[in-house]
């Protein structure tokens, strides 16, 4: 026998579906919130008082015309080997120049690892990574010197 449907039954029934459609939204919510905060940078707000002075180094650092030419190789313990070479605009070697480095994960902050670079002159440049996953890194280069302007973003496969 059929029950008659009643203003109860179709309460009922509106509640459990739009009871469900919340819970799967709040699930989404709380799991895209949790894997990614959604900027790439610590301090955008400072980033966005400093951009003038940010586009006069590039400008500086464009007059300078220093490149660097970057490459992975997989070591045999499973770290990776970041090797660079600083180049002025003639393709003379750099050398003596305080650099810092990051490898950064293109999709997870918390895969990034801060790389220590060493000079092996010629204006090449050294660091070894920790064992990090194949695939597309990015890799930050900046000066640490403050007289000499060079930024560097270079995407880079990792083997």
């Amino acid at each position: 026998m059929i029950r008659p449907l009643t203003g109860r039954g179709v309460l009922a029934w509106l509640l459990v579906f739009f009871g469900f459609i919340v819970a799967v939204n709040v699930t989404f919510i709380v799991m895209s919130v949790d894997t990614f905060r959604g900027e790439d940078e610590q301090k955008p707000y400072l980033q966005g008082i400093e951009y003038n002075r940010t586009l006069a180094r590039r400008a500086e650092q464009s007059r300078l015309g220093w490149t660097a030419d970057v490459s992975a190789t997989r070591q045999s313990n499973g770290h990776v080997r970041i090797a660079l070479a600083l180049k002025d605009r003639a393709g003379a070697p750099e050398a003596g120049a305080r650099l810092s480095a990051e490898l950064r994960h293109p999709a997870d902050e918390n895969r990034d690892e801060a790389l220590s670079l060493v000079a092996v002159g010629g204006g090449r440049y050294e660091a070894d990574a920790g064992p990090v996953s194949a695939g597309m890194w990015d890799l930050m280069l900046g000066s640490t010197d403050a007289k000499l302007p060079f930024e560097s973003t270079t995407r880079l496969w990792v083997p």
